[in-house]
């Protein structure tokens, strides 16, 4: 059944009962007004139908070769992805009052949309309604995996339509509906051609209109930065005097596909080269809606949706009334449009197919157009058979606030460079490509933290051959001299999907996520754990761009890393940033620790230097020795004792050795200072406490320094058999050669373990 015009009888004498003294700037009569909206719907029909055949098959470097494509004309319009997401808009916006909110929106969407005729993030945003989410987190990058594409700009056209002269209603209008499936640039791409179709009611010159509707996009926008790049190639091959899109296709292309993209490219249903097509359709059909669909269609990538947007604009300047006759006479393109996939409209009580007629369609599109000039402070006089609508003049546009688009380092990796440290990054799986921002590891030092905007790729750690993915994945910052660490923030790329058109739960995910996380600082060269870690939030793998903060006791090392297990079938992950705080002036620190001269063995513990990153003030008083396990508390003499003030190095020398046991050598931090009376930092691995402790063990037998007596430890011993012990430290009896007697007393501990 066809749902009545839904033209309110009151309106026009509320309206000119409410007119102002002064005329409005615009004015446009309800009969040009309807004459627009039919030519919108029918130009975005005729438009996505004369695209269906290639759409997708021309997404490389060459365009449709072809001079022309023919034209699909039908006497039923059946709507897909571009008109019936606008058709429920339409519904929507009518039983909200032009003001939905996003319960709302989610609720008529779990009404009207099923799994049939939605795809790519408009599929994953379905998915997340009925999982409970609702705008705009069902189109956030972290929620919604295809963030990044079409879905939004092709979906809410129509909504610019329903604001004639009202741009910014237009766009923040449709910044609502657009971030049902999208986030960020995708929705400045959906807000740019809502105030190209607001604007177009009284502005034929496209260059204009172009020009105008790019104010809605934020400066750092990669949709801004195609627009443009559009209209310079445009206005260049202009000047020239030989008009080739073709050729401007091509420098689109090599910008935002090919070679110069950076690898930020997805595929071809992809929001940015999209938008470019459409724009260049628009520029070089100059107004004419054959020429201006006929290169959309031949442009490529989604070549039914782009002449969907550009026939749909053309159809508006021109009106039904202007479109070419060929392409609307009756006998051969009706005004019946079957909706095909949303149950319940237009009539709640029916499923699907449904029919409806495009002359009620824009019927109703300007019933809602002259309630929300109403809304603007418009007004109506003349004929109430056919009013004339008054528009009062707009402020300039006002795009969302723009985001920080670094171009370099911040925070510690910032302060460091600025005090003359070079700061390298790692990760397990490195590579430093340029012009790939996948590949190009100095991305995660480079400040952008967020690709919302700006439409940078995250790294990724992708290894092809599955023999040569690491065991464990990690991203590092390496500096050239210690700094003091307070805290790291990992923030998290994308997740790589299987299946395109598939739920999120459901799809075996590539990768792109860690199942584990955890934050190390490189000390006295081995990565230890900082003490008294806290996340910001957990990990969750159907989360993407996660920003988790580790936040720790200051700690003093030249390398800081975030390391933990790959997800995915593929065992990969990505990041855009690894982001440190903390100071480039450490204090007063323990710089390294060494046990027998950095031998690794520990059956024999003769000697232990610590040794400070400045000249200290310290006594033996303040260091404190205790096997944990046997020995307990030992007293350091002051024989044991000896500080050395030019290397800054405190040796304690235990002639008679010290027993198997545990031990826990304790510095006392508010008693050791620097010449300017600073403390020594805490910072070891356990939460401050007043004290550096320093962990090892003695076990005689443990020649390999493992913490347990074992086959290594005899295989040492049987090399130096009848030989000298050199750095073994199995000489038990300290005769100067390895015999039975050393052999019957590592026996003694053999498979003994005792480790810190």
């Amino acid at each position: 059944m066809l749902q009545s015009t839904r033209i309110v009888p009151m309106l026009i004498l509320a309206a000119t009962a409410l007119a102002p003294a002064a005329r409005a700037e615009k004015t446009i009569s309800r009969s040009l007004l309807y004459d627009k909206m039919r030519g919108m719907w029918l130009g975005q029909l005729i438009g996505n139908n004369a695209g269906r055949a290639t759409e997708g098959q021309y997404s490389g470097s060459s365009p449709n070769p072809a001079p022309s494509v023919p034209w699909v004309l039908k006497q039923v319009w059946d709507g897909d992805d571009d008109t019936d997401i606008e058709y429920l808009a339409l519904h929507i916006l009518e039983a909200t009052a032009l003001d939905p909110n996003n319960a709302e929106l989610a609720q008529q969407w779990l009404d009207h949309v099923t799994a049939a005729g939605i795809y790519i993030a408009n599929k994953q945003a379905w998915c997340l309604l009925a999982n409970g989410l609702i705008p705009p987190d069902t189109g956030s990058r972290r929620y919604n995996r295809h963030w990044y594409a079409i879905d939004s700009q092709i979906t809410t056209e129509s909504i610019g339509a329903l604001c004639p002269a009202l741009p910014q209603a237009a766009v923040d209008l449709t910044g609502r509906f657009a971030r049902i499936s999208n986030e960020g640039y995708p929705v400045h791409a959906a807000q740019f051609y809502a105030a190209l179709y607001a604007n177009a009611f009284f502005e034929s010159d496209l260059l204009t209109l172009i020009a105008g509707a790019l104010e809605a996009v934020p400066a750092s926008s990669r949709t801004r930065a195609v627009i443009a790049d559009c209209i310079d190639w445009y206005i260049d091959d202009f000047d020239d005097f030989d008009l080739n899109w073709r050729a401007t296709r091509a420098k689109l292309y090599d910008k935002y596909v090919g070679a110069n993209s950076f690898g930020r490219y997805y595929n071809w249903i992809e929001s940015t080269v999209n938008t470019g097509a459409t724009v260049l359709a628009l520029l070089y059909g100059n107004g004419n809606f054959k020429l201006t669909v006929q290169i959309a269609v031949l442009a490529g990538w989604d070549c039914d949706c782009n002449p969907a947007t550009a026939g749909g604009l053309i159809g508006i300047i021109t009106g039904y009334s202007g479109l070419p006759s060929d392409l609307t006479d009756p006998a051969v393109t009706g005004d019946v449009y079957k909706n095909v996939y949303r149950p319940g409209l237009p009539d709640p009580g029916l499923t699907v197919p449904q029919y409806d007629t495009i002359t009620n369609i824009a019927a109703r599109m300007t019933a809602l157009a002259e309630q929300n000039i109403l809304n603007h402070a418009g007004y109506a006089d003349g004929p109430q058979e056919d009013p004339i609508w008054h528009i009062p003049d707009q402020p300039p546009l006002l795009a969302e606030p723009d985001l920080p688009d670094p171009n370099g380092p911040m925070g510690l990796v910032a302060a460091a460079l600025a005090a003359g440290i070079s700061v390298t990054p790692n990760a397990a799986v490195a590579q430093y490509v340029q012009t790939q921002d996948r590949r190009n590891l100095h991305r995660i030092m480079d400040g952008v933290t967020t690709d919302a905007f700006n439409g940078v790729r995250p790294y990724y750690s992708y290894v092809s051959d599955p023999s040569q993915r690491p065991d464990q994945d990690f991203y590092q910052l390496s500096l050239s001299r210690p700094v003091k660490f307070t805290s790291v923030t990992f923030h998290e790329g994308d997740v790589v999907w299987s299946l395109i058109n598939t739920c999120n739960a459901a799809d075996t995910l590539k990768g792109g996520f860690f199942t584990d996380l955890s934050v190390e600082v490189l000390r006295d060269g081995r990565f230890i754990t900082p003490a008294d870690v806290n996340a910001s939030e957990p990990l969750d793998p159907l989360k993407m761009y996660q920003s988790i903060t580790f936040e720790f006791t200051p700690t003093v090392g030249d390398a800081v890393r975030v390391t933990g297990t790959a997800g995915g079938s593929e065992a990969f992950t990505t990041i855009l940033e690894l982001e440190a705080t903390g100071e480039v002036d450490t204090g007063l620190y323990v710089a390294s620790v060494r046990l027998n001269d950095n031998q690794p063995q520990r059956s024999q513990i003769g000697t232990v230097e610590i040794v400070f990153n400045r000249d200290v003030n310290i006594s033996r008083a303040d260091v404190e020795l205790s096997g944990l396990v046997n020995t307990g508390p030992i007293e350091i003499t002051e024989s044991m004792f000896d500080y050395n003030p030019a290397a800054r190095t405190v040796t304690l020398t235990f002639a008679d050795g010290l027993p198997d046991d545990l031990y826990a050598l304790d510095l006392i931090c508010e008693h050791i200072t620097d010449p300017n009376q600073t403390p020594l930092l805490d910072d070891d691995t356990i939460a401050l406490d007043g004290y550096y402790t320093i962990r090892f063990h003695r076990l005689f037998g443990d020649a390999d320094g493992s913490g347990c007596v074992d086959l290594n430890d005899m295989a040492i011993l049987s090399s130096r058999w009848l030989a000298e012990p050199a750095e073994t430290g199995l000489d038990a009896n300290k005769d100067g050669t390895l015999d039975m007697s050393d052999y019957t007393r590592l026996m003694g501990n053999y498979h003994a373990i005792l480790a810190p």
